[in-house]
């Protein structure tokens, strides 16, 4: 009898570069099943024993999650200790500190409107503060935040009390003068060490975001956005596409770009310097942990393929080369493996290859749409976008090893693309579910206390979540 024989017959999708770079960016859904009987395909291998296979769909319910006894935490208003206030800290400060203890997921941040007493008559010291004030109103901890401008400078003095111990805790944080720009870099400081003081792990706040969205200037760009949503600062503002971003060495953010016409790496931002401008696709870039390797896509010899070059965009070698399209390069974090994703299946599904190319293999047997794998700092689970029963995307995460996969998103529009904070506890994706665009999201690991990040920034694409806190908020 003939061997069943599979011809891959090309979407005109894949005519074009754009096309192309939309199946990178996890697009895949926008893809017809285009297979007729012709050549042999390449024999997939059986998954992992004990895992669960559901070839057309995912029909796996949310992860259960614990419920996390939140700790209820007062935040008055910062204080001016001084004469002037040149920045509007008062107010932006005080905002941002309530807004980054309440996205944490371990503190139920108090609203100042139910202070029934003057904050301010209380001091800076335990000596000076009525605690008996704060127990009434369900505080555990209370945050006093003071600051002095003297010329060009500030002076921050910033500490936490124990409601009901009645005495002020000591953080790996002290008082500081800061320049007028470095308030909120200091503030983050301040913030990750009250998360270190009761998870024994410091807080990642202060790391920054990057993202494509629409530009009103004209076409797509590329951004960063600080974790709390504020601190916005454009990459590109060259009116061209640009899209898929990556961090790369010293902070900067990679990125493809049409502005030449031709979907070229770009690294950088206003003297931007071009890493790959190879025919074809050049996109899907990501920097391995030691910081001199870089893994992306190309179609140079026509398929869509897997290759690692030095930051220097020299010394290219291929890693795949299949029949499939092999795209969107993840690193384990200790940079031994790279998740990819192939078609070779007959829809786009999560594999694993050793960084030298060797020991490809299969990692999601579930459903046939898989996604944008998202390898986690702590190296147990790739994150990724799957499409559900009822055609929504949404966010899971599957054990390289075992297969096993767990929902983290159900029942809240089109989640898509997740991307991990440096520490691992939170996931930043982007999500339909308040109408109107995608926009950026953050959730703890376990799927709970989802929030969005900036609710006035819409059309958000492939975030990347900086791998390092910058030392500034450290």
């Amino acid at each position: 009898m003939p061997k069943r024989r599979t011809v891959r017959t090309p979407h005109p999708l894949f005519h074009g570069a754009t096309g192309l770079a939309l199946l990178v960016a996890g697009l895949f859904w926008l893809l017809p099943d285009a297979s007729v009987d012709a050549q042999d395909p390449t024999p997939e291998p059986a998954p992992p024993a004990g895992s669960t296979v559901v070839d057309s769909i995912i029909e796996i319910p949310l992860s259960p999650t614990g419920e996390r006894s939140l700790i209820p935490i007062a935040v008055p208003d910062l204080r001016n200790l001084g004469d002037s206030d040149p920045r509007g800290y008062v107010d932006e400060i005080s905002a941002r500190t309530r807004n980054a203890l309440d996205m944490a997921g371990y503190f139920r941040v108090i609203s100042p409107d139910a202070f029934f007493f003057d904050p301010d008559a209380d001091g800076m010291t335990a000596a000076t503060i009525n605690f008996e004030n704060w127990y009434n109103v369900g505080a555990q901890a209370v945050v006093k935040m003071g600051f002095r401008v003297a010329t060009n400078q500030v002076r921050l003095d910033y500490r936490l009390f124990n409601v009901d111990a009645g005495e002020e805790v000591e953080l790996d944080w002290r008082p500081v003068t800061v320049g007028l720009d470095e308030v909120a870099a200091e503030t983050f400081r301040f913030i990750n060490a009250i998360i270190a003081y009761y998870t024994g792990q410091p807080g990642v706040f202060g790391s920054r975001i990057a993202y494509a969205a629409p530009s009103s200037g004209g076409g797509k760009q590329i951004y960063t956005m600080q974790m709390d949503g504020g601190g916005i600062s454009a990459v590109t503002s060259n009116r061209s596409l640009n899209i898929l971003p990556a961090w790369g060495p010293g902070g900067d953010v990679m990125y493809t770009s049409y502005v030449n016409f031709n979907p070229d790496l770009y690294i950088g931002r206003n003297n931007a310097r071009r890493l790959s401008t190879r025919p074809g696709l050049n996109v899907g870039a990501q920097l391995n942990p030691a910081g001199d390797t870089i893994a992306f896509t190309m179609t140079r010899d026509g398929q869509a393929e897997i290759y690692l070059m030095d930051i220097d965009g020299q010394n290219l070698r291929r890693l795949t080369n299949h029949p499939a399209e092999d795209v969107s390069p993840s690193w384990s974090p200790d940079g031994r493996r790279i998740a990819f994703v192939s078609d070779r299946a007959g829809g786009p599904q999560i594999h694993v290859m050793n960084a030298d190319g060797s020991g490809q293999r299969r990692v999601t047997f579930a459903g046939r749409y898989n996604t944008t794998p998202a390898w986690s700092p702590t190296g147990d689970v790739i994150a990724f976008t799957g499409r559900d029963s009822r055609n929504r995307f949404d966010i899971f995460t599957v054990d390289p090893e075992t297969s096993y996969i767990e929902r983290l998103t159900q029942d809240q529009g089109q989640s898509q693309s997740p991307t991990w904070s440096p520490d691992g506890r939170w996931i930043a994706f982007t999500s339909t579910r308040d109408g109107g665009g995608a926009r950026l999201y953050i959730m703890t690991r376990d799927g709970a206390y989802q929030r969005v990040v900036n609710p006035d920034v819409v059309g958000v694409e492939s975030p990347r979540w900086e791998p390092r806190v910058p030392s500034s908020a450290r």
